[in-house]
């Protein structure tokens, strides 16, 4: 891989460490407050505790393959940015920034919630690993292949149990309803494609993507989407047990909540096809 191909796995492989690890806060309303009425001092210091964590971070599990003490400086400025990337996205995607917003309200918000990203964003490579060695799909038949129906029940199986150890916790909260009340069809678009993405990159193009198992289901798209309508499907049944909606409900507002709660299952989803 040339330089950089290298470069972009990496970035790829902090943005997807970051979701991983920062979806829950990015979806907490006490967050959205204290980012919007932060003093300037107290954000330079978030921002100052977020570099100082991150460079011990990046020497011992840096995002980027080399390990040079050198570079530890660098990998921790890159892991910030990164977490200041990653939050400017989905608070932009679920409308919890927006053009005309104040700048101070815009840039509270989204510092503080880059400290938690940024972290996961340096940890990455100990979620995903850094050489590749592990098969996403665990240990291999005899002939090296899975059967097409085993790696499916496999993704399927991961893809929920993920999105319920990611996603369960936010169910039950205020911020869904209140998130689903204030995007319109624009914001649902861009969660749905920002949902994809996310799974894709977090799967395939993260440096961690040996699959062993051949089938219609197996391919980068088709199990993306997939896993996406199984997210989709654990959501509205997690909204549905925790009586967060009911068949009473208006049509629209079922379809906004359970794609405002897709995301994270989503994210959930592909960390947990990756680990089981």
């Amino acid at each position: 891989m040339n330089a950089w191909g290298q470069e972009l796995n990496d970035l790829i492989r902090a943005f997807s460490g970051a979701y991983i690890f920062g979806v829950p806060l990015l979806f907490t309303m006490e967050m959205w407050w204290i980012g919007q009425y932060a003093e300037p001092w107290k954000l330079l210091t978030f921002l100052g505790v977020a570099f100082l964590a991150n460079l011990g971070l990046t020497y011992a599990a840096g995002f980027k393959r080399s390990s040079a003490f050198r570079t530890t400086v660098n990998q921790a400025v890159d892991a910030v940015a990164v977490g200041i990337v990653a939050a400017s996205v989905v608070l932009l995607v679920l409308n919890r920034i927006k053009p005309g917003d104040p700048l101070d309200s815009v840039l509270g918000k989204i510092v503080i919630q880059a400290v938690p990203l940024s972290i996961g964003a340096s940890v990455a490579n100990q979620l995903f690993g850094r050489h590749g060695e592990k098969s996403r799909q665990g240990e291999a038949p005899p002939d090296g292949t899975l059967r097409p129906w085993q790696a499916l029940f496999a993704d399927v199986g991961a893809t929920i149990i993920g999105g319920i150890f990611v996603g369960f916790s936010i169910t039950p909260t205020d911020e869904i309803p209140m998130l689903a009340a204030e995007v319109d069809l624009p914001h649902l678009l861009a969660i749905v494609a920002f949902s994809l993405a996310v799974s894709y990159g977090i799967v395939f193009a993260s440096g961690f993507d040996e699959a062993i198992a051949e089938g219609p289901f197996q391919h980068p798209l088709t199990e993306t989407a997939l896993a996406y309508a199984v997210s989709l499907a654990v959501a509205a049944a997690s909204l549905f047990l925790l009586d967060r909606i009911g068949p009473e409900d208006p049509p629209l507002t079922i379809i906004e909540s359970t794609i405002v709660l897709g995301l994270p299952m989503t994210i959930g989803g592909a960390a947990g096809r990756l680990v089981i």
